[in-house]
């Protein structure tokens, strides 16, 4: 009979094998060997298991029992689809090469964890706590209060200090709301127009100076205007009946007189050597102070020229008249912009006195409408096309008398006389809201967003016109009803307190 190979160990001491079977009478070679059998990755024998095996005897063994027992089937062990070095990957992933900003806001959102391989067999989500956490923190910086205006600009200054600093009363003022009877001159002198007389003070030493007087044969005084920068005490005055003169107040002489029979006169602005006059005809007379006759004559307006203005530099002069057209003229090349084939118009539904072209950016105008206009409108004048219009309009239903650029922010300030109604199904559906409360006001808009942001009462009747200080910090208005003058600070450096009458 063979031999049977088992798994045995040896006794110590002992030599022989003990075994219950006493029949086999042959010796049975100590031969031991060890089965070893290498389990499945998938599946290990339930005899064998991965717990480590006991040691037993031959003498504890029954090798029929064993022999015949039948071999029981290996049992497989379910494997796990998971890892544990490698991640689930979420359903939103993020690549890895983002910015530190993303990766920021990824981590806020719950997006992105700052382990790159998570033990999680689940995407981590974003909690209910951390959301609603989030959800107030937006809130509150929604309804939280704005920021604090800036010191240049006149939410700052105009609005906290809505009181005037300066006053000035005079009779004999005239009570047209087209007349320009006030100017502020680059020396820092306020010039004031009273019936045929024309006074000035230097607002640094306080001092009142009577300039000139006009005879009757030539009207009253309608207009006058200071000189450039380099020039500021030149004062171009026009009487009514279109009398021109100019005037240093330095030395208080007479430089040059243009006369010009039965034209009128409307309004008036310096361009360096240069000046423009509106007439009441429609037509634009250019002077240059080097010359003892006119130089130029536009035409274009059929109606009074109100509001006449040069460009910050110098190249393109604005004009609106009493049926609200306002053309561009184009001084390099002595044509207008808005007229002739290019067929560019530029119009109000009233008459047009303010104009304004901005000191910070290129071609941008200012114009403002009265009865029964009422309107703001800002044109790009240097992009200009036949179909174009205002690139952005303020409806405000009451007259335009004035309106200034700042000189350092991105701000528009404008007067106004009365107020009326307007129906809402007359109001451009492409308008800015309209805001309320700028009857006799002085009113401040934002740009480009045009929401009013400063409404100061300036007078207990209209406004009819204003001037800007050097500066940018001051304005002065004028009531032509109530014969009074207000200045207001609305820059960051306004105009010391003070009182003072002008008596003629």
């Amino acid at each position: 009979m063979s031999s049977f190979v088992f798994p045995c160990y040896l006794q110590a001491g002992t030599n022989e094998i003990h075994s219950k079977y006493d029949s086999i009478t042959e010796p049975i070679t100590p031969t031991c060997a060890t089965i070893k059998r290498t389990p499945s990755r998938a599946s290990v024998s339930s005899t064998y298991s991965t717990r480590k095996r006991r040691r037993v005897s031959v003498a504890s063994l029954h090798l029929g029992q064993d022999l015949a027992r039948p071999s029981v089937p290996e049992t497989p062990i379910e494997e796990i689809n998971g890892d544990r070095f490698v991640t689930v990957r979420t359903s939103t992933s993020l690549p890895l090469n983002i910015t530190p900003r993303t990766n920021r806001i990824a981590k806020t959102f719950g997006l992105l964890d700052d382990r790159v391989l998570s033990p999680t067999n689940s995407p981590s989500l974003f909690s209910d706590r951390c959301f609603r956490s989030l959800l107030r923190r937006s809130a509150s910086e929604l309804f939280s209060t704005s920021r604090a205006a800036s010191l240049l600009s006149a939410k700052a200054n105009l609005g906290a200090r809505n009181h005037f600093v300066l006053a000035l009363d005079g009779p004999g003022m005239s009570t047209d709301l087209f007349a320009s009877p006030m100017a502020w001159s680059h020396a820092n002198c306020i010039g004031v127009a009273f019936k045929y007389d024309v006074y000035f003070q230097d607002l640094e030493s306080r001092a009142v100076v009577h300039l000139c007087r006009s005879s009757l044969s030539d009207g009253t005084v309608h207009s006058i205007d200071w000189g450039g920068k380099a020039k500021p005490y030149l004062l171009a005055l026009g009487t009514t009946f279109g009398d021109v003169r100019v005037m240093d107040a330095e030395k208080g002489m007479q430089l040059v007189d243009w006369v010009d029979d039965g034209h009128g006169m409307g309004g008036m602005h310096w361009n360096g050597d240069v000046l423009a006059v509106g007439r009441a005809g429609g037509n634009v007379t250019l002077f240059d102070i080097r010359m003892r006759a006119e130089i130029a004559n536009i035409m274009g307006h059929k109606r009074r020229v109100h509001g006449v203005k040069w460009s910050i530099d110098g190249h393109h002069l604005a004009t609106g008249d009493d049926s609200g057209i306002v053309h561009i003229w184009d001084h390099r090349a002595s044509n207008l912009l808005t007229n002739g084939d290019k067929n560019i118009r530029m119009k109000h539904k009233g008459p047009v006195k303010a104009l304004s072209w901005s000191t910070w950016q290129h071609g941008l105008l200012a114009t403002g409408g009265g009865s029964p206009d009422g309107a703001i409108h800002i044109w790009n004048t240097g992009k200009m096309a036949p179909s174009s219009g205002p690139v952005h309009t303020i409806p405000l239903q009451t007259t335009i008398t004035s309106l200034h650029w700042s000189l350092h922010c991105k701000e528009l300030l404008s007067t106004h006389g009365s107020s009326w109604a307007v129906p809402q199904s007359n109001v451009h559906p492409a308008a800015h809201a309209s805001p309320v409360g700028v009857e006799n006001s002085l009113a401040v808009h934002s740009y480009p967003s045009c929401q009013q942001i400063v409404n100061v009462k300036a007078h207990s009747a209209p406004v009819g016109h204003s001037c800007m200080a050097p500066d940018g910090c001051s304005v002065f208005t004028v009531s032509p009803k109530r014969r009074r003058l207000r200045c207001l600070g609305c820059g960051p450096r306004p105009m010391t307190r003070t009182k003072m009458k002008v008596v003629t």
